[in-house]
């Protein structure tokens, strides 16, 4: 988990790092060009006594790094409240916001564990049926937000369940470690997730009736959502969805199933300082945090947003949660800790506080389009809007 700690002593920028694809190194160059953990407006790093605190990461700005961010923040502080305000006032659905300074622990230690809200609804009188569908569920424990859910209510209730993971050594770590969750060892897409569905949830009133929804894939979460909303009739109480944290609101990205993504499928690691590489995500992966708040409106509406999984909630249930409006995509992206792949820090902060929804929709194709030709190949099949 993020947590504070003491922070680095040298900007973040001096480390270095290869790009590789498929053991291949492709480029190599600043390890903050591709791979950065932190706030995108810099002002979220001060407490409330005023003080910077980041963390002692090789992915984390350090405290000199975020006072020149803040110079920069500040020195523009006109310009910057004035696009991004003209670009929220346009785009936004949400309009709740706490401005409470939250340590970067927070987004993954307290947004990201399902249990939370979902007790908080079983307290508001919400009936629980115990039961999830986890699409790319790993080995179900680490870094999962359902791992609490299905060890405790899941087990205890008995109720239908669904964990779907393509890799075969985290399948056998996941049935060893929740033996009572239903499990499909294969690769899930549009094609097959009503057949997966149907072993679990065979019946319309248990789709109804689901607890939670999780769908973290690395690719095309955006229409598996689709799919499994709009005509396989989930009706989840929570959504957990991984983002692109790249591509700031109110862009709409999402990647998509296709054939060339098929052909194209390719191992990206980074390596630092000759390190063993670290699997990381290519930047065209995924779907964007407007993509979810837009696309599945107004069903679902942003109740938090984790680092790095949003976390919606059926727009009927958000009063349970004492909630009279759904969360303000723009501030919450802006001032939760982004983890970005295949992104620098300056280009994310550009793209939601210099440029205008035109401008920067042009910027994040070409870096896309470019980064798939340059390291794919080809450009594989995506969305982007807004």
């Amino acid at each position: 988990s993020a947590r504070s700690a003491p922070p680095m002593l040298r900007s973040v920028d001096t480390v270095q790092a290869s790009v590789l694809v498929d053991g291949r190194v492709v480029s190599t160059g600043r390890l903050s060009d591709y791979r950065f953990e932190g706030f995108a407006n810099p002002k979220a790093y001060l407490d409330s006594s005023g003080r910077a605190l980041t963390l002692q990461s090789v992915w984390a700005e350090a405290t000199q790094d975020v006072k020149v961010a803040l110079d920069w923040f500040v020195s523009n502080r006109s310009r910057h409240a004035r696009v991004l305000r003209k670009k929220a006032t346009r785009f936004r659905r949400g309009a709740f916001w706490d401005p409470t300074p939250r340590l970067p622990g927070y987004f993954r230690d307290v947004a990201l564990n399902a249990s939370v809200w979902l007790e908080q609804l079983r307290s508001a009188g919400v009936d629980l049926a115990g039961s999830y569908v986890n699409l790319g569920a790993a080995d179900g424990v680490g870094d999962d937000p359902l791992n609490a859910f299905a060890r405790d209510a899941v087990r205890e209730s008995g109720g239908p369940t669904l964990a779907v993971e393509a890799d075969p050594e985290l399948c056998a770590r996941h049935r060893q470690a929740l033996p009572w969750v239903s499990l499909a060892c294969e690769r899930v897409s549009t094609r097959n997730l009503g057949a997966l569905l149907r072993t679990s949830f065979s019946l319309a009133s248990s789709r109804a009736a689901l607890d939670v929804l999780k769908v973290d894939l690395d690719s095309f979460e955006g229409p598996i959502l689709e799919e499994a909303l709009f005509r396989q009739g989930l009706r989840p109480k929570l959504l957990l969805v991984e983002i692109n944290a790249g591509i700031p609101p109110p862009l709409q990205f999402a990647l998509l199933d296709s054939p060339q993504l098929q052909e194209a499928a390719k191992i990206v690691a980074i390596s630092v300082g000759g390190s063993s590489p670290m699997e990381v995500n290519m930047p065209a992966a995924g779907v964007s945090l407007s993509y979810l708040v837009q696309r599945f409106a107004p069903d679902y509406v942003l109740l938090e947003l984790g680092s790095p999984d949003a976390v919606l909630v059926r727009a009927d249930l958000l009063p349970r949660l004492g909630r009279d409006a759904p969360l303000d995509e723009f501030q919450a992206f802006a001032h939760s800790w982004l983890d970005l792949h295949g992104f620098s820090r300056g280009q994310v902060r550009r793209w939601l506080y210099e440029l205008d929804e035109v401008e920067a929709l042009g910027e994040v194709y070409r870096h896309l389009a470019g980064w798939m030709a340059a390291h794919l190949g080809q450009v594989l099949p995506f969305v982007l809007s807004f």
